[in-house]
């Protein structure tokens, strides 16, 4: 690919400050611009390297801009968009967050159909965030899905498909709306579930005790529970209409489960886990191929 003359990143977390430690690491732009609503956050970006310059006024700094990845909350995305369309409406623009939907719609509304936006969401992070978390590696073979729509340029598709490729990620394709199905299931409904559980520490009056039963498991199974509580209500009520559905089905599954457990039979149970088992082992094994 062309290599860009400078990138900006808006938004200075773990995954865009990721994602700009890895655009220097791999030559990817000659510079690469911060912007973030937190001065602090820019100061130490570039002390440790992360980018090269800064600025605190987006419309001025966007103007010496080839591309702009905005690595925000879902709700800030649209600042930017605005930020973009007063001072360079031509620029190629990019986002990371976790709906899609939402975002090609305020993309189209403030940008224009016609405007230079490809929408992206890369399968990367961690429950932690902030510019402390950022790292390299983050993306290396890690999918990043890529959501164009039916006005989306063909030239601005292969850009970013190429930035990703030459970030390490893999790029594959889905809709906006089938993106933002598909990760209700696999994303957004792990850390409603995780939430939800950790909230049954609280019906135990016996706090010493519990902490002492508290095991592996259990620490393993909500580590997601210590993600940012703003960044996943945003998500959650952005894909709301798609968590709803998939809240029902799993309030279905619940209900299947209660039952075979209540009735004490071992053996249906034991059948049921079983097949659960050999789902998720065949989803490892699937995905070896891909």
């Amino acid at each position: 690919m062309d290599r860009f003359e400078n990138i900006g990143v808006a938004g200075l977390g773990l995954i865009g400050g990721s994602l700009a430690l890895e655009i220097k690491k791999r030559g990817i732009a000659r510079r690469v611009t911060g912007f973030s609503r937190r001065l602090s956050t820019l100061k130490k970006a570039k002390e440790r390297g992360i980018i090269d310059e800064y600025f605190t006024d987006f419309e001025e700094g966007v103007k010496g801009l080839d591309f702009l990845i905005i690595t925000t909350p879902v709700n800030v995305v649209k600042d930017y968009f605005a930020g973009v369309k007063k001072s360079r409406p031509e620029l190629l623009v990019t986002d990371a967050a976790s709906v899609k939907v939402k975002i090609v719609r305020e993309a189209r509304r403030i940008l224009g159909k016609d405007a230079n936006f490809v929408g992206s969401h890369p399968m990367a992070g961690s429950e932690k965030s902030g510019i402390d978390a950022a790292k390299e590696g983050l993306f290396e073979n890690r999918f990043v899905i890529i959501t164009p729509s039916k006005y989306t340029g063909k030239e601005n598709v292969a850009a970013v498909k190429d930035f990703w490729s030459a970030a390490g990620s893999i790029p594959v394709f889905l809709s906006p709306r089938r993106h933002d199905r598909m990760l209700a299931l696999t994303s957004h409904m792990p850390h409603l579930i995780v939430y939800t559980l950790v909230s049954l520490l609280g019906k135990v009056k016996d706090k010493e005790t519990l902490l002492k039963c508290v095991g592996a498991g259990f620490l393993d199974t909500t580590r997601i529970g210590k993600s940012s509580p703003e960044l996943w209500a945003e998500i959650f009520t952005a894909n709301r209409e798609n968590m709803v559905s998939w809240i029902s089905e799993f309030e279905k599954a619940l209900a299947g489960m209660k039952k075979i457990v209540n009735s004490g039979s071992c053996r249906e149970l034991a059948e049921k886990l079983g097949r659960m088992k050999k789902m998720r082992e065949e989803l490892d094994e699937k995905r070896k191929n891909i």
